[in-house]
């Protein structure tokens, strides 16, 4: 990769946190993450934008704490400040609107074979997004699986090779419409332009799985606050994307319920979780210690911890039900060698890995960040992922100088105008 010293900014708004990123290519070619910050989420439920001001707001919020890191870390006096001001960003999305599909088209090329460039390349691939393109959805990415050759050749890079007709297999992920539209609405209200939008579960992915992972067979269960992305990679394939709308909000939703507490207490009993049948099996005294609960300003009352235990061992045996479920009318489980690697804010909670292993009867683990290098040490929380992999996948586009930056009002005529082009040109 060649040397860029220009600074790419990652913004991920998920539904309990919202980070940015700073990163660029080093003088070796490497991806070098510069700094990170985090912020809390407010107006995000499951994903989904329920409150633009909020949004805006904590856009503002984490952007502010990104420039005044870079300030701090570059020693810049104020007057010269205004030279690492973030003026734009790559962002992520995310919510059950989000849809993978396999698809697949084929080109005629010529009646004599002709030898296949990026030209041909290309063509074939905007053929086979133009049959899945939807005026209400929008093509977040568009990954090929394979190439074929006159029907039988199959190959991973057909450039060079001599054919009258080319296929190709495609893994489209897009988005609804609407809900992009309200992404870049929340960032240019925060007065940022935004140089473009990307799926969080498939950034997680660029910077926890390795490539031999996503060659014999893995899933990457992404299990946030409000919802769980899942992707499957086989043969150095993204195979399957999916997104289930459960998450640690639900567990921290049933505690509040079960227990008539509100939901920051609710949170925090949530974060103090220790799995009694894993830990406490042995130890009776440690499973009847009391928890002290708050009812109002002068109301308390106590439970031991087996009960408080109980209540979130349940819902997380529901939501691991869900994830074997949706896995299961996928066919995915057989198709795993490598097992699932797991990140996000529910794979902290102790005893999930082998309550997971149980469940799907998989070898899990705990996702590793990779693939980039820093000298912030707080980089290496895996809180991170999601922005990292984010810097990771626009520093790896072409032409990164030159990308256009959009908003709310040209999006959809940036698509029609896109299906038109590829009709008129290969059809």
């Amino acid at each position: 990769m060649a040397k860029n010293n220009k600074k790419v900014i990652g913004l991920d708004v998920g539904s309990a946190k919202t980070t940015v990123c700073v990163g660029s290519i080093d003088a070796d070619g490497r991806v070098e993450i510069h700094s990170a910050s985090m912020v809390k989420t407010r107006g995000v439920e499951r994903g989904v934008i329920t409150d633009l001001g909020e949004v805006a707001s904590c856009i503002e919020e984490v952007v502010k704490k990104a420039e005044n890191k870079m300030h701090s870390a570059l020693g810049l006096k104020h007057s010269k400040r205004k030279s690492t001001k973030i003026n734009s960003v790559f962002t992520t999305i995310s919510g059950e609107h989000i849809l993978g599909n396999n698809t697949k088209a084929v080109l005629n090329l010529s009646n004599r074979p002709v030898e296949i460039g990026r030209k041909e390349k290309l063509r074939a691939i905007d053929s086979a997004q133009y049959l899945s393109a939807s005026v209400d959805r929008d093509v977040l990415h568009a990954l090929d699986q394979e190439f074929i050759v006159d029907g039988y050749k199959r190959m991973k890079n057909p450039m060079g090779i001599f054919g009258t007709r080319l296929g190709v297999n495609l893994h489209i992920i897009s988005s609804g419409t609407s809900y992009v539209k309200d992404v870049i609405k929340a960032v240019n209200r925060a007065g940022l332009d935004v140089e473009g939008v990307a799926y969080s579960g498939f950034m997680t992915s660029l910077s926890t799985l390795t490539e031999q992972e996503k060659q014999t067979g893995v899933i990457l269960l992404e299990m946030g606050a409000g919802c769980v992305n899942i992707l499957f990679f086989k043969e150095g394939n993204l195979q399957y994307t999916g997104v289930i709308p459960v998450g640690g909000q639900d567990i921290t939703k049933e505690i509040a319920r079960q227990l008539n507490i509100d939901i920051p207490q609710a949170e925090e009993l949530k974060l103090q979780y220790r799995n009694s049948s894993l830990r406490y099996s042995d130890n009776e005294a440690v499973s009847e210690e009391k928890i002290i609960i708050k009812k109002n300003k002068s109301d308390y009352e106590s439970i031991n911890r087996k009960q408080m235990e109980d209540i979130i061992d349940r819902k997380l045996n529901e939501l691991l039900l869900t994830i074997k479920k949706e896995l299961d009318l996928a066919g995915i489980i057989p198709r795993v060698k490598r097992g699932v690697v797991i990140c996000g804010g529910m794979s902290f909670m102790d005893g999930i890995i082998e309550k997971l292993e149980k469940t799907l009867n998989l070898k899990v683990n705990m996702g590793i960040m990779r693939g980039f290098v820093s000298s912030t040490p707080s980089l290496s929380n895996i809180f991170y992922s999601t922005g990292i992999g984010l810097i990771m996948h626009a520093l790896g586009q072409k032409n990164i100088d030159n990308k256009k930056t959009f908003s709310t009002n040209n999006m959809r005529s940036k698509i029609m105008t896109k299906i038109k082009e590829v009709y008129e040109e290969y059809f």
